[in-house]
């Protein structure tokens, strides 16, 4: 078990790099976790610079209590929203967060981003949906926890499996993604904000005709489907 911590914790930390690597965050902005097992997972400090710090010494977090486990550092200030969509849905083994120009932008104006070609659709089956309004007691209390939570209503309002929507626009806020590593949540964040640019500037463009259903279907399945055989 200890090994495997030791694992998760150097992936984990090369995953909050790789979003400054990837500018999908400035300074100490964005976080990336991974999940353990299925009662805990790791995340970075909050506030810190990861130039300084070694895999050591990232978060410990208990999936049930929230409870951090044997650290002197406080998590990130996003461990709540981490830590609800964990628990919400088991198959989740890495989330990132961040707030990449275009996502941002996309987020700030309450829009969800439409799917409108077939990089979008080798990804999302469907729009890249967007959060509803927290409310003001939300805000007030329990914020990052009220974050997840309105995450996992959009998720259930919409009829969407997580594993067919790699990720959400957090209403004026910024953007979560999530996959079968942290690695992968990055890799998807990476691609939910190249897919935002796109869409940004193709509504600036104009397009008088929208992607099929059966293209958007081929992309997608062949990606994710049960007979997938698009790359290894």
């Amino acid at each position: 078990m200890k090994n495997l911590i030791t694992k998760f914790k150097k992936d984990c930390l090369k995953s909050n790099k790789d979003i400054l690597i990837k500018n999908l965050a400035i300074q100490t902005f964005g976080n990336a976790s991974q999940r353990i097992n299925e009662n805990l997972f790791v995340i970075k400090p909050s506030g810190i610079n990861l130039k300084k710090i070694k895999s050591k010494d990232l978060v410990i977090i208990d999936i049930n209590s929230g409870k951090k486990i044997k650290s002197k550092l406080k998590p990130s200030s996003d461990t709540e929203t981490h830590r609800i969509l964990y628990k919400q849905f088991p198959n989740l083994k890495g989330i990132a967060h961040a707030h990449p120009t275009f996502l941002t932008s996309w987020a700030q104006t309450g829009k969800s981003i439409p799917n409108l070609g077939t990089t979008h659709s080798d990804y999302w089956h469907k729009d890249i949906p967007i959060t509803d309004d927290l409310k003001s007691k939300e805000i007030k209390k329990n914020y990052e926890y009220n974050t997840g939570k309105a995450i996992i209503s959009i998720l259930m309002k919409k009829k969407l499996k997580p594993e067919h929507c790699p990720g959400v626009l957090s209403k004026f806020h910024g953007a979560f993604a999530w996959g079968n590593s942290s690695n992968e949540a990055v890799k998807n964040l990476e691609a939910m904000e190249l897919i935002a640019e796109m869409a940004f500037y193709t509504s600036i463009i104009g397009s008088k005709k929208k992607i099929s259903k059966e293209q958007i279907d081929k992309h997608f399945f062949r990606k994710h489907g049960k007979r997938k055989y698009y790359g290894q």
